[in-house]
């Protein structure tokens, strides 16, 4: 069955190795995505949105988007791989990995760190196909973390058994997504503008692409994808500066003009609205 997941995608962000003495700490901030640690050696104390989760050497934790979370080391030589990324669904007071999939905070790594490793050899990679390997790796590596909850290949499809409130028809009113698959007319103006992220669209442009009215367009748009066209548009290129904000070293002005954005202010401002930081706040957020 179709319960309004076929469209998801997991949009990576960065990939980093850590090393730590027993005297680090991290302060308390809020996580402005999600992440995916593996733990290298020793242990460490992890409080997230309050809760004290332990982690040592062969676990993963997993770390959900607009948490609050400090950390420190409880060992000499603490070391992780972190993972951060975000998901293009928009689940309204939840996290859709935590409360769908019932991903808990902390996993025993069955063999998934060789998707840690192959992710991070790839992003330092020259290779063209550095990218779609790196993306390709993050969804198995998510999906086999997914496979772990459920009691069969099948149990994935289902979301775990819970109370009244995680039933099937609640999750699905938090998942802004439609239980359709997207219309060929509508994949083609999307697949566009995957491509060429820095053009100027509007309604009208794109309707146009697709060889359908404005209101039709724009009525198919938000009905399958849970959002309008431009905001669509907003939130792609504000994940791209995201990423190129932790994968380079080059200036706020010019990662907002190359993701589209003729004001560099104009981007600050929409950037901290979407993260919770400014685009230099983020980057050394996500560098400390």
């Amino acid at each position: 069955m179709n319960h309004g997941i076929d469209n998801i995608r997991f949009n990576f962000l960065y990939i980093d190795t850590y090393s730590f003495g027993k005297t680090w700490f991290y302060p308390d901030s809020v996580v402005p995505y999600n992440m995916l640690r593996y733990i290298v050696s020793g242990e460490g104390i992890f409080f997230i949105d309050g809760e004290e989760v332990k982690v040592c050497k062969n676990q993963i934790a997993y770390v959900p988007r607009s948490c609050q979370m400090s950390c420190h080391a409880l060992s000499d030589n603490f070391s992780f791989i972190s993972i951060r990324f975000t998901t293009s669904v928009f689940f309204e007071g939840g996290d859709f990995l935590s409360d769908y999939y019932g991903l808990p905070r902390i996993m025993e790594s069955q063999g998934e760190e060789r998707y840690f490793h192959l992710i991070y050899q790839w992003v330092k990679s020259e290779s063209p196909a550095k990218m779609f390997l790196v993306r390709g790796y993050l969804e198995v590596l998510i999906g086999k973390l997914i496979a772990h909850v459920g009691q069969s290949p099948d149990a994935a499809l289902e979301p775990p058994k819970r109370d009244e409130e995680y039933t099937l028809d609640k999750i699905r009113q938090k998942i802004k997504k439609s239980d359709t698959r997207i219309d060929n007319r509508i994949q083609v103006v999307l697949d566009y503008i995957i491509l060429h992220p820095t053009e100027k669209y509007t309604p009208t442009s794109m309707a146009e692409m697709a060889g359908l009215s404005k209101q039709r367009f724009s009525h198919l748009f938000k009905e399958q994808l849970g959002k309008s066209p431009m905001s669509y548009i907003k939130e792609l290129r504000l994940t791209t500066a995201a990423r190129k904000l932790l994968m380079n070293s080059d200036n706020v002005s010019d990662i907002a003009y190359s993701v589209g954005y003729e004001d560099p202010n104009y981007f600050i401002r929409e950037f901290k609205a979407a993260f919770g930081y400014t685009p230099n706040q983020y980057r050394k957020a996500a560098r400390d």
